[in-house]
């Protein structure tokens, strides 16, 4: 818990740990990687890594005896993304701060806890749906690509949502030779209402007395299994599959909270987050977009 005693001037608290448990069904995405570990801390504003593609070379028989003239390596192409700022703060006056409300021991821990949480609801749109933006031009601001923006074109599938299509999505990965047989496919609720519905005339549970409804937490393919993951931030008429393995954050700045210069008869603090989104392999990733060719 946030508290004002944590707070001293001039002193930045560190509030990754907070961050990672905070709003978690609102943020899924981000939750997911900072609950994997799958965090890293990055050292400048343009993040870069290689994407590693194994050789592909179909014939290597050799004849008996034979030098080794010709040799292969793994292909890496370079690829990067921008960290963005994030920034949320809180001014509460004197008054407010000593007065008693009701289910509040203290108003600006209280606030700075919610902005926290705003601040992490942000970052999932963000890393779902942000456009690549170096802040050269006004109001020069960086900006990081989400996750569609990362996903090879050619495991890109358009369509209607059927038994069929959502399975072809799964095996764009395993065509591919990345995947790990556990996947994450999130979606917005439309689709996630068509996707219970695929097999709901197929099975017979005894559901307790009073529970209705039939719900799919995870699909098991012939390619892998994928665990189902509602998230509003997804467009409307698209979701996503992925390895997590190959998808992680990156923070210049972990999350942290700092009570700013007293001016007055207020307390003024800010939450500051500086992060990325790195994928490690495009291929990795595959989506259908249900708007094209439905």
């Amino acid at each position: 818990m946030i508290q004002t005693k944590d707070f001293l001037s001039m002193e930045n608290i560190d509030l990754m740990a907070e961050m990672g448990v905070a709003q978690p069904l609102d943020t899924p995405l981000t939750t997911l990687l900072m609950g994997r570990n799958q965090v890293d801390k990055e050292t400048a504003p343009l993040v870069y890594w290689r994407e590693k593609t194994l050789d592909t070379t179909a014939d290597i028989s050799q004849v008996e005896g034979s030098e080794t003239t010709v040799f292969q390596s793994s292909s890496r192409v370079p690829k990067n993304n921008y960290c963005e700022i994030f920034k949320k703060a809180v001014s509460v006056s004197g008054t407010a701060q000593a007065s008693s409300v009701t289910g509040i021991s203290d108003q600006y821990a209280s606030e700075m806890a919610d902005r926290l949480i705003e601040l992490k609801v942000n970052m999932e749109d963000k890393l779902i749906n942000g456009v690549k933006n170096d802040g050269s031009a006004t109001p020069f601001i960086r900006h990081l690509d989400g996750i569609f923006n990362f996903v090879d074109v050619g495991n890109k599938v358009t369509g209607s949502l059927t038994v069929d299509s959502f399975k072809s999505v799964a095996k764009k990965l395993w065509d591919n030779g990345l995947g790990s047989n556990g996947y994450i496919c999130l979606c917005n609720a439309d689709l996630k209402e068509k996707i219970d519905d695929f097999y709901n005339t197929q099975y017979q549970y005894n559901a307790p007395t009073g529970q209705f409804g039939l719900v799919a937490n995870t699909i098991n393919t012939n390619y892998g299994q994928v665990s189902l993951m509602l998230n509003r931030h997804i467009p409307e008429k698209k979701l996503i599959i992925f390895d997590p393995s190959y998808v992680r954050l990156g923070f210049l700045r972990t999350p942290f909270s700092e009570i700013l210069a007293k001016t007055g008869d207020s307390v003024k603090g800010q939450v500051i987050a500086e992060a990325t989104l790195k994928v490690l392999n495009g291929k990795a990733l595959a989506t259908l977009d249900t708007t094209v060719g439905a």
